[in-house]
């Protein structure tokens, strides 16, 4: 996966400054259909350009990048926000404006670990380690017609600094300490606290028909528990496919599109979001209350990850989406034993459809 500071590409550069000259004239970031509008004249794909953007975060939908918006995890909501980040403004760094934001918000971050010492002095009540943004600035030399911009990138840049926009203050965000003099280092070590662990060893797949079985629980389980069918039986031929071994990378995409379809239509009551796995956690929750949504969320989150896989098909540049896609399933990227990869996928399924089934079970009225 490349880094939050490498290069970007034309595109993506592009898009870097387009959002990033807006936001020096204007003090706000642009929305996404004005973005959309000018990519689009010199034919780039504005969603496709977004995702490519190297990404940090173990959780799906909060993930640190150089650019962010407003809207689902890789669909910006039409009119949302295209916003920066320190990282966006990296790429940015030559401006003398960037520069003074960057070095504004360095300072303002030094400030917020320094404040943290409070808490030493206090061993029985939590102290004040919030720290006034305006005050840091002028420790940095910055114009002051600038820390609205400051400010504004600060709302986003959860990784070094929790702000609060009633009071402009802020304490510090997730790192432990962010006494940083440079942005490089300060992407380090974002990149080093959010990175995923290494990824999990493939799952051993040793049952052909455990994934079929896990389908059929579930159904079952589904049917005692709230009276409808969940699992829509697809053609013999093609759940036959999930039994079989495959050897080469047609009979993983095969085997990709069987699972994905029967995934996709699950029988969930709604029509959004569209994707029938999308909705069974909240369709569980309202009918079970006692349901652990936590675990629910985490194993449909895991399954969700197959129709990444198979989209990648279709859609085969890299994005940290597809990397992120292949840690949570066991498998190496680019996939080279389709073999290993089919029974990883197969067992990691089959263990996210159990839970889901064994959850339903333990919280049936």
């Amino acid at each position: 996966m490349t880094g939050l500071a490498d290069p970007l590409d034309d595109e993506q550069q592009y898009l870097v400054d387009v959002v990033w000259s807006t936001f020096v004239e204007h003090g706000e970031f642009p929305k996404f259909f004005y973005v959309n509008h000018l990519m689009r004249r010199r034919r780039h794909d504005t969603v496709a350009v977004l995702n490519s953007f190297p990404a940090v975060g173990t959780v799906l939908t909060h993930r640190y990048r150089a650019v962010g918006w407003w809207g689902t995890d890789h669909n910006p909501d039409h009119d949302g926000v295209v916003f920066l980040t320190v990282a966006g403004l990296y790429h940015v760094q030559d401006d003398p404006v960037a520069e003074m934001i960057s070095r504004g918000l360095l300072v303002f971050m030094r400030e917020l670990t320094k404040a943290q010492d409070r808490i030493l002095d206090s061993p029985f009540a939590m102290p004040d380690v919030e720290v006034d943004l305006a005050t840091s600035v002028t420790r940095a030399e910055a114009k002051g017609g600038y820390v609205g911009h400051m400010a504004t990138i600060a709302e986003q840049e959860w990784p070094g600094i929790r702000y609060n926009k009633g009071n402009n203050t802020g304490r510090l965000g997730m790192l432990a300490d962010a006494d940083f003099s440079t942005v490089a280092d300060y992407l380090a070590a974002v990149t080093a606290t959010l990175s995923p662990p290494e990824p999990p060893a493939a799952l051993p797949y040793a049952e052909p028909r455990a994934l079929l079985r896990a389908f059929n629980f579930l159904d079952v389980t589904t049917e005692l528990v709230l009276g409808h069918q969940l699992v829509s039986r697809p053609p013999m031929d093609r759940s036959s496919l999930l039994a079989q071994d495959i050897e080469d990378e047609a009979g993983f995409q095969a085997g990709l599109v069987v699972l994905t379809d029967i995934l996709r239509d699950l029988q969930v009551p709604g029509r959004a979001p569209a994707s029938a796995l999308g909705r069974l956690e909240g369709h569980l929750v309202r009918h079970l209350p006692a349901i652990d949504q936590a675990a629910v969320q985490q194993a449909v989150e895991l399954l969700d990850q197959v129709r990444v896989l198979r989209n990648s098909a279709v859609h085969p540049k890299p994005s940290a989406r597809l990397l992120a896609a292949h840690q949570a399933l066991g498998l190496t990227f680019p996939v080279r034993d389709f073999t290993a990869a089919w029974d990883s996928v197969r067992a990691h399924a089959e263990r996210a459809l159990s839970r889901v089934q064994e959850e339903i079970q333990a919280a049936r009225p």
